[in-house]
Order: structure tokens, then C-alpha cells, then sequence
């Protein structure tokens, strides 16, 4: 089955300078919080739908499966199109823990 989610875009408006180089760790950072994001977004639509009666569209408990596949692709789509903006905050909150936490040097061979 395809999915018509949008690929995310190499460069994003939305996406910071430093997390479009590929494998760094600002880049996993930028990941790690779309992925907050995209949770956050498919709790909050799972809510939406909780008092969906059985005669409404993907009401009832034959649509169950079908709705928790919806909920992923409509989470999915928003944080893909830019999302509602919880990602860049989550972003500058990682980076700046990562930044204030000491830094571990691999141990000097001594000679």
C-alpha cells in the first residue's frame, strides 16, 4: 500500500541551519524532536476521536484499526508540512542541554 504522506524536504524552511548536515548530531537532534512532535500531534488527534460515536465516519469498532492508521498518517503529514511549531522549541532545548552537559574526553595513552 503506498503512502501519500509528503516526504519531508531535504531543506525546510522550518529546518535550523546547523541540522541540515546529514549524520551530526544537531541533525539527530532535529530528528528526535519531529519525532516529540509527530507523537505529541497523534496523542492529541487520538483524543479528537475518542468520542466519535459508532455512526459517524471511522466510528465504531470495526474502524479501530483503520483510525489509529489514520491518526499516524495525519500526525505524520502535519509534522512533515512544518507541524505547529513544537519542534523548533524542542530542538533549542536539546541543543542547549547538550551543550551545558560536561563533556567526556576519551583518556590520554600515556607514554
Amino acid at each position: 500500500m503506498r503512502s501519500y504522506t509528503p516526504a519531508p524536504a531535504a531543506i525546510s524552511p522550518v529546518t535550523p541551519a546547523a541540522a541540515r548536515v546529514p549524520g551530526s548530531r544537531e541533525a539527530k537532534a532535529w530528528n528526535n524532536a519531529q519525532n516529540f512532535e509527530q507523537v505529541f500531534l497523534n496523542t492529541m488527534l487520538g483524543q479528537m476521536f475518542n468520542g466519535l460515536g459508532g455512526e459517524a465516519p471511522l466510528g465504531g469498532k470495526e474502524s479501530e484499526p483503520w483510525r489509529g492508521m489514520l491518526l499516524d498518517e495525519y500526525s505524520r503529514s502535519i509534522t512533515a508540512q512544518g507541524g505547529i511549531g513544537l519542534a523548533p522549541n524542542i530542538y533549542r532545548e536539546l541543543i542547549g542541554a547538550q551543550e551545558a552537559a560536561p563533556r567526556r574526553l576519551p583518556p590520554v595513552p600515556r607514554s
